[in-house]
């Protein structure tokens, strides 16, 4: 009965030896288990397989395990199993370190360089507004030159034909234009003919624009005075 008994315990142990087999590992590997420990292991099985001490002497005697036993597998496991190096997990993360640290390192330059094409496209674009301003600047002063020098071509012609027309003539004529015009036409003429076209404003209402024409051709030429 006992002797059923303890093979019985030891095919259980067979079926659970691939899950007993990682513990193993795990015992070896942290030193846990070595030769001595495994020695008295082999030998309580041993023991167990030999039967009680009682057993007839014409039985034959217990012998070393056959090849493929959960002992064998348990001795190739161990044999099989290379503890780790005392170093070894401190070298993997000073390895993996250094990866993320040139990583990151590569990151930051990848941005530092996106930074610099930013900056130097900014300072291309504030060159280029400031050119076309500049550009534009310079369209604005000709335009305005060629219309001033149009203007004055006009105002020439212009100031000719009031030169050879009667005062009272001219008189009617800057009835309707606004004082500025008719102060810079006075302004060109000789001033017996300015003289003689304002006297030409004989009614109240042209007797006082008459004034307020001569009060700004005196603020407009101070020197005169």
């Amino acid at each position: 009965m006992v002797k059923k008994l303890i093979s019985l315990v030891a095919a259980v142990l067979a079926l659970n030896f691939v899950a007993v087999a990682g513990g193993v590992g795990y015992l070896v590997a942290t030193k846990k288990l070595d030769k001595a420990k495994v020695a008295q292991i082999r030998g309580i099985i041993l023991a167990g397989d030999a039967g009680p001490a009682t057993q007839p002497t014409t039985q034959p005697v217990a012998q070393d395990p056959p090849a493929d036993t959960p002992m064998s597998r348990l001795d190739a496991l161990i044999a099989a199993a290379k503890p780790r190096t005392p170093g070894g997990a401190g070298e993997a993360v000073a390895v993996g370190y250094d990866a993320h640290a040139a990583l990151l390192e590569r990151r930051l330059a990848e941005v530092e360089a996106q930074r610099l094409q930013i900056e130097t496209a900014k300072g291309e674009l504030a060159k280029s507004r400031q050119n076309i301003l500049q550009q534009q600047k310079a369209l604005d002063a000709r335009q305005t030159e060629q219309t001033k020098l149009a203007d004055d071509e006009g105002f020439q012609k212009t100031l000719s034909l009031y030169q050879t027309l009667p005062a009272k003539r001219t008189k009617a004529i800057f009835a309707a234009l606004d004082d500025a015009a008719v102060v810079r036409y006075l302004q060109s003429m000789e001033e017996r003919q300015a003289a003689g076209i304002l006297k030409e404003f004989k009614t109240p209402e042209e007797t006082v624009r008459a004034k307020g024409i001569l009060e700004k051709m005196r603020r407009a030429n101070p020197k005169a005075e």
